[in-house]
């Protein structure tokens, strides 16, 4: 069993196989927490509905077309904090005939990173507008430690052995927008973006083979660079009304996956695996009711499943057969449905208009689950305890935003049962 079984029994048939694989089963990859919220704490305090409004220097990533409703030049940055609880199954049993996981101990590795999340430059024309940005697509790390499951068999068949894992994956993005005005009712747009990965994790391992203690560890390493696009549109159905649309398509990244052995009596065993970042496709509805509210809904079909497409194990003993694909565990991410609704009120009257925002978004689960039948043969059972974890997370945001006349400066935060966030941004137009 994968990671039940010592290095020593599969590492000659690991070290002749050369096939590439998907993102791998290591514990670290099981809670990724991917977040498609639009950058920008304006957009943040809305719940993130903000594809069909995109009416600030943030839609160079949200929905380029809406870049031509900017009036000026704009400057843009945002801070983000994100406060992340991944859950983990920490020790204790499980049954394996019928099986059964009630006997689990999960617990939660709190984390946070930090840094700035997005910068841009808009310069807008009478009927087109242009924009350069960076924008932190993905920030990411947790660490977290199990002392094992108990299968309760005799002689320790199928337990599964002690593990500690880190995992750090970062993706940036650099982006070139462009939007023009089909008529003056509809307006179009295009971004092209340069994405880079910076993916680093670790998992040590302990397990026995006789009398002896095996220590070895998996990792992930890369460093990559790909391509990727945007499509945007935006409708103006009157005063009141305006849609939008958009499809964000992310790129694969190739990275090494390794085994490396705890003694020097086993050489170090590397593969070429690749990280197939999820696609989006969204739409947006606004209403303005009046010059003061503003009501913005957003529905997105994000594609998960994409990052599983294909994903092998990187402590099998055989690697699937190639035209069948049996042997592939599992293990899956579903597709998610992501429903945002935002409001705006912005007094007018004010010499300086302050905004107040709320918002509401399901953040549907996408943890890398387990959709097989559990057995002890292969790495069905360990797969099946390890990536049990996972369910939808209802967000609420509110924030606030003073919009002076050169500057704006806006604030948000957002939270769920698992995770928080954070965001300052501002505009400084010229």
């Amino acid at each position: 069993m994968k990671k039940m079984l010592p290095l020593a029994i599969g590492a000659a048939l690991l070290a002749a196989s050369s096939g590439a694989f998907a993102i791998t089963d290591e514990e670290g990859n099981a809670s990724l927490q991917f977040n498609f919220s639009a950058p920008g704490a304006r957009s943040l305090a809305m719940g993130g509905a903000f594809i069909g409004l995109a009416d600030d220097a943030t839609a160079a990533f949200s929905n380029p077309a809406g870049l031509v409703q900017l009036a000026s030049k704009e400057v843009s940055f945002e801070q983000r904090i994100n406060d992340y609880n991944t859950e983990y199954v920490r020790s204790g049993s499980y049954t394996p005939d019928p099986f059964n996981i009630n006997g689990l101990s999960y617990d939660e590795a709190r984390s946070s990173t930090h840094s700035p999340s997005f910068v841009s430059f808009v310069w807008p024309h009478e009927r087109w507008a242009v924009a350069v940005y960076r924008h932190e697509f993905l920030n990411y790390e947790t660490s977290f430690a199990s002392s094992g499951v108990d299968s309760g068999l005799a002689g320790g068949v199928g337990d599964i052995f002690p593990f500690s894992a880190d995992i750090s994956v970062r993706i940036t993005n650099f982006g070139l927008s462009s939007a023009f005005k089909a008529t003056d009712k509809l307006s179009l747009g295009l971004s092209l973006n340069n994405y880079n990965l910076d993916l680093d994790s670790n998992t040590r391992r302990f397990t026995t083979f006789g009398d002896s203690v095996v220590r070895f560890s998996t990792e992930q390493q890369g460093n990559d660079g790909a391509f990727g696009f945007s499509l945007g549109a935006q409708y103006r159905i009157n005063d009141q009304w305006q849609t939008g649309l958009v499809y964000r398509h992310a790129p694969e990244f190739k990275y090494t996956a390794s085994i490396v052995p705890g003694s020097a009596v086993f050489n170090r065993i590397d593969k070429d695996a690749y990280f197939n970042t999820p696609d989006l496709f969204g739409v947006g509805v606004v209403y303005r009711p009046t010059d003061a509210w503003t009501l913005a809904l957003d529905v997105s079909h994000v594609m998960y499943s994409e990052l599983t497409d294909d994903m092998q194990s990187n402590f099998r003993l055989d690697d699937a057969d190639p035209v069948t694909r049996t042997g592939l565990d599992p293990l899956q991410i579903d597709d998610g449905v992501e429903v945002r609704l935002g409001m705006e009120y912005t007094f007018t009257e004010m010499k300086v208009p302050l905004s107040l925002r709320a918002g509401i978004w399901q953040d549907p689960e996408h943890n890398i689950r387990f959709r097989g039948e559990p057995s002890l043969e292969g790495d069905a059972v360990a797969n099946a305890v390890l990536f049990s974890t996972g369910d939808d997370q209802l967000h609420t945001s509110v924030g606030f935003g003073w919009a002076f006349e050169k500057v704006q400066i806006d604030a948000a935060f957002d939270a769920s049962d698992r995770n928080e966030t954070i965001a300052i941004s501002g505009v400084v137009r010229f």
